[in-house]
């Protein structure tokens, strides 16, 4: 008898993630559950990637169509992705769905990227089982303000991704500057899979950017 309403809390939650993600709200956001779900609608809209092509199908498939996906293979031919507008209607964001290994479990969570596909605008964890305090530390507002404006691109313009590193970012390092945040003390190996969720994501939409990219 609860199912539907435990359902219905997760899909507010990931809609919560995605927007805090994006910036269009603030982390525990206090207005009511109707106000905020008001929101997502008017400012989000939910597409589905072919991750071989960077294609928008969303003539084929919506995101709750790809959860029901009986054929594993074909369900991962494809991703949610999540665009978020502005007050005037263009696109300010891109919200990617990454996941990976930590310490001691799959983190889940949503990588936004500013609407030319270049700078991380925000990231959010919504589902992992780190250590509190250390690897938990994921879910710390103060370490997820160091993410937005960091470059996915190298001035190369090769894909590198945003790295944690362990200790503190050199400022007066320019690479670390564009591209590193912060580690988490205590908390190497968790760091260290953040890393390479957040690469190992940026590389399967990679097609997906390189049409952002280009307009």
């Amino acid at each position: 008898a609860l199912r539907p309403a435990q359902a219905a809390a997760r899909e507010f939650d990931r809609q919560k993630n995605i927007m805090a993600a994006a910036g269009v709200i603030q982390e525990g956001d206090p207005r009511p559950r109707p106000e905020l779900e008001a929101v997502y609608r008017e400012r989000f809209r939910e597409h589905v990637v072919e991750l071989a092509t960077g294609e928008l199908v969303d003539d084929r498939y919506k995101p709750a169509d790809l959860r029901q996906l009986k054929d594993a293979r074909e369900r991962a031919r494809y991703s949610e992705v999540y665009e978020a507008l502005g007050e005037d209607g263009s696109t300010i964001a891109w919200v990617l769905p990454v996941s990976g290994k930590g310490l001691w479990s799959i983190l889940h969570g949503f990588l936004a990227l500013d609407g030319d596909g270049r700078t991380v605008r925000g990231i959010t964890f919504y589902e992992h089982g780190e250590t509190p305090g250390l690897g938990g530390e994921v879910d710390n507002p103060d370490w997820k303000a160091l993410w937005p404006g960091k470059h996915i691109y190298a001035e190369s313009g090769e894909l590198y991704g945003v790295r944690v590193k362990k200790g503190k970012v050199n400022p007066d390092n320019p690479v670390e500057a564009r591209h590193y945040v912060d580690g988490l003390s205590g908390a190497t190996i968790t760091g260290n899979g953040v890393t390479a969720l957040v690469k190992n994501g940026l590389v399967a939409f990679q097609p997906f950017l390189e049409k952002i990219k280009k307009g």
